[in-house]
């Protein structure tokens, strides 16, 4: 029987800020938990708190409902934001060197991920 690995991190948006999908625009999102800094609230996809199970590590997949990003960098403190605080910047600009300490940069074929209120979000998916 064949176990499938662990995804690090599960969540779903459970609230859109009314300026976070200009940032898509842009090629950027922000995710930020339940204590999200109300500075920040306007721009950012608010998501549900979640345990993270695993590594984040470049090559990985990250599913945005039904898309399929690949990980292409990892900043030095976006797995422990993730982790403790539900909060990274994902770019979507496919680089291999982070630009920032709690950047994800992905690279995919779709042109604008598919982020809103009630998407599942899989960060680490082998």
């Amino acid at each position: 029987m064949r176990r499938e690995p662990p995804m690090a991190y599960v969540t779903t948006v459970i609230e859109v800020g009314h300026d976070a999908d200009a940032t898509l625009d842009e090629g950027l999102a922000l995710t930020f938990g339940a204590d999200v800094p109300d500075a920040l609230r306007p721009f950012c996809f608010i998501v549900e708190n979640a345990a993270m199970e695993g590594d984040l590590v470049a090559g990985q997949q990250v599913l945005i409902g039904d898309q399929a990003w690949t990980l292409t960098a990892v900043g030095s403190v976006a797995r422990k934001n993730l982790a403790d605080l539900g909060h990274v910047t994902m770019v979507f600009d496919g680089k291999e060197s982070p630009r920032l300490p709690g950047a994800l940069h992905l690279g995919g074929v779709d042109e604008t991920p598919a982020l809103g209120l009630g998407v599942t979000v899989v960060f680490g998916h082998e």
